[in-house]
């Protein structure tokens, strides 16, 4: 086991450099989560899923995506439409010619 003595700079610098390591990696997540809006209208979640009204409208009613409605009403909390696409994820192929 060996010792190694720095001076407090370099410390200073070490842990500068660990932070900004850290803050890299974090940052541009905590900022995508700060941002977005945490329930949804239709025309919102038309335009973050690329897909027509009547496709939301069988998503419904087939209940693959989880709603709240208020008389007419209706939004769609932004976890459950990011859940949504989660499960819906697949593979891609590879076409050999």
């Amino acid at each position: 086991m060996s010792i190694i003595l720095t001076t407090p700079e370099e410390v200073k610098e070490i842990v500068n450099r660990a932070v900004k390591d850290a803050l890299k990696d974090i940052l541009p997540k905590v900022i995508r989560q700060a941002s977005k809006k945490e329930w949804l209208n239709t025309d919102d979640v038309m335009e973050y899923l690329q897909c027509s009204r009547r496709h939301i409208q069988y998503l419904r009613d087939s209940e693959q995506l989880p709603y709240s409605q208020n008389g007419r009403t209706i939004r769609y909390h932004i976890d459950d439409i990011d859940t949504f696409l989660k499960t819906h994820k697949t593979k891609g192929r590879l076409y050999r010619n």
